[in-house]
């Protein structure tokens, strides 16, 4: 649910809210209504992440969003979140449904959720856009990588959860789930982004295909995708956190599995050399290819384990993750600290690997350190007034791993830098 639908159902909740006071009023603590507005900044050195033209500085990162809830009679809760987000080429403010569900708790131990869910993956997944929450402006991008929020952001299904009392051993609370996800917009952000480098790794596969069918040599260079669509058929999946005896300290697990299909085309221009021995000077004759592709994967499994311990105004974190696509497995992990100086104060840092598969690392000759990215990032927070806070935030990288294909160099005689760093800054306003 995009652009116009959710416009529509912003409007008229708008209108509702505006001209009916009397009803929110008479509601009372059965009703909700909050929001944000923010704006940040971020510059890359050396390499281009995230956005584009991050080395040139970009102030391409806005994010607004309104939120509903309401208890229309006791244990049912109803709520909404609209959200325009420009982070690039993601977004660019078109208004779409964010989160939006119906909640029935039955009994502490056991609800029932129904519609567009927050995904219970890892620790903060379900919290991620809100600032308030965290000093961090990103998460530990190891686990929850921004290119791959529309990905594991919320299932559109059914889910149970619920909180479960044990004793001396402290508590449980569990979520589990299954149903769909939707992919708003493949043809930008994570899933752009896997079929273009699928689409660079078939360009010898493609050259020597029609090498064959023309009996000369070739070369293929990948050009673009188009008609991309991304569809999940079925996703399952389950967290559990126990709240141990140990007062501030919890443990978590979480983790899915699902089948997705991709339907597409890819797009080549491929040269044939139809020089001869006779004829040295033979140019070479443009033949275009285009790759109709209707792929289905399973996804085996990703999962995340972690710990959190909090303690006054220390927090410390550590969540693993790992990932099982297709043929392919990918890991991460991270460290993290904060400190709650004062009221208004906060300071925090992580360290973060990240490690993709990297076959191709090996088989195209590059760089070790195209394999994986490491992350030393430190954050402060202020916040300036009650509903208005302020972030700053340095990240130091080592590797290039979780940046964008077409941002990488493959020439042996300019390879993209190992080591840069990123800054960025962003404010919140928030009701």
């Amino acid at each position: 649910m995009k652009s116009r639908t959710a416009m529509v159902l912003l409007v008229v909740l708008s209108v509702v809210l505006l001209v009916s006071p009397a009803m929110a009023e008479e509601m009372g603590d059965s009703i909700y209504v909050g929001g944000f507005v923010s704006q940040g900044y971020l510059n890359t050195r050396e390499n281009n992440y995230l956005v584009p033209r991050s080395v040139n500085g970009t102030s391409e990162f806005t994010e607004a969003a309104i939120t509903v809830l309401a208890r229309p009679v006791d244990r049912l809760r109803v709520g909404i979140q609209l959200l325009a987000r420009n982070f690039g080429d993601i977004g660019n403010d078109f208004v779409s449904v964010d989160w939006a569900y119906g909640d029935y708790l039955y009994r502490d131990w056991l609800g029932v959720r129904l519609g567009k869910v927050k995904m219970p993956y890892g620790f903060y997944n379900e919290g991620r856009d809100v600032d308030v929450l965290r000093t961090s402006i990103f998460l530990p991008q190891s686990i929850y990588d921004e290119r791959r929020r529309d990905f594991i952001l919320a299932y559109e299904g059914i889910g149970g959860y619920g909180n479960v009392a044990l004793g001396d051993v402290g508590e449980l609370d569990y979520h589990v789930f299954g149903g769909t996800l939707n992919v708003p917009d493949p043809t930008s952000g994570f899933w752009h982004d896997v079929y273009t480098q699928a689409g660079v790794d078939l360009e010898d596969a493609v050259a020597d295909l029609v090498s064959d069918e023309t009996g000369y040599p070739a070369t293929a260079k990948f050009d673009e995708l188009r008609d991309q669509v991304v569809s999940f058929p079925w996703i399952y999946g389950g967290a559990l956190n126990w709240h141990t005896p140990l007062e501030g300290l919890r443990l978590g697990a979480s983790g899915m599995q699902a089948r997705f299909n991709f339907q597409g085309k890819i797009r080549y221009d491929v040269f044939v050399d139809t020089g001869t021995a006779d004829h040295p000077s033979g140019l070479p004759v443009y033949v275009p290819q285009t790759l109709a592709v209707d792929e289905t994967e399973k996804i085996h499994h990703i999962v995340v384990f972690g710990a959190e311990y909090l303690r006054d105004r220390w927090s410390l974190a550590t969540e693993y993750f790992e990932e099982y696509i297709g043929t392919g497995s990918d890991h991460g992990w991270y460290l993290q600290g904060g400190w709650q100086a004062t009221e208004r104060w906060a300071f925090g840092a992580y360290y973060s690997i990240a490690e993709p598969e990297a076959s191709y690392v090996a088989e195209l000759d590059l760089p070790e350190y195209y394999g994986w990215q490491r992350d030393l990032a430190l954050s402060a927070r202020v916040d300036l007034l009650d509903h208005w806070l302020f972030k700053v935030e340095y990240h130091f990288y080592d590797g290039v791993a979780q940046v964008r294909p077409s941002n990488l160099s493959q020439d042996s005689n300019n390879f993209s830098a190992r080591y840069w760093g990123m800054f960025t800054a962003k404010t919140t306003f928030h009701f």
